[in-house]
């Protein structure tokens, strides 16, 4: 019987886009959402049957090709998978657990705008909302996994970027700019 640790499951669950972070699959063992066999000492840590790990992924990302949804439309499985991760993202806001969150400057803002050709107005526009947006006195944008959340909206980060700050910002803008399409640019 092939047993996995707790960084060699967590790899298979980054492959699936089920988790990156290592507290998630702890707490998901120590709750038994994800059965385990618990350490025996402090030096050793969660052992996961394959069977377990395979049925756990299995639960949480179907390996159907097709699905009707209540509409009668065929979707597609990658779809089906968002959906799946997009539920998920929720059931862990809806927690308060965030990976964690980005601070937001005007000068940031401003760097975003005029690498998209946006104009001032857009700007002010963009930096008004995300001061309404935030309780604290620097603005910040929480984000969990692939995406954040922004005025009750999941958005996706763009993965062109390097940095998460990047990524959330231009998805931002784009999103608002998506919204705004005939307002600004």
């Amino acid at each position: 019987m092939i047993q996995y640790n707790v960084e060699q499951a967590l790899e298979k669950l980054k492959q699936y886009k089920i988790t990156k972070n290592k507290e998630s699959l702890r707490r998901w063992l120590r709750n038994g959402t994800l059965k385990g066999i618990p350490p025996t000492s402090r030096k050793k840590g969660w052992k996961i049957n394959e069977s377990d790990l395979w049925g756990f992924i299995k639960d949480r990302v179907p390996e159907t090709s097709l699905i009707k949804n209540n509409t009668t439309n065929v979707v597609k499985n990658e779809d089906y998978r968002e959906f799946v991760r997009s539920e998920m993202w929720w059931e862990l806001v809806r927690k308060n657990l965030f990976e964690g969150a980005i601070e937001v400057k005007k000068k940031d803002i401003q760097i975003c705008c005029e690498q998209l050709n946006c104009t001032k107005d857009f700007e002010e526009y963009l930096w008004g909302l995300i001061n309404e947006h935030t309780w604290q006195a620097t603005p910040r944008i929480f984000y969990l996994h692939d995406a954040f959340l922004f005025r009750s909206h999941r958005i996706k980060m763009n993965t062109d970027y390097i940095e998460i700050k990047e990524q959330v910002l231009f998805s931002l803008i784009n999103d608002v700019l998506s919204d705004k399409i005939d307002s600004f640019r």
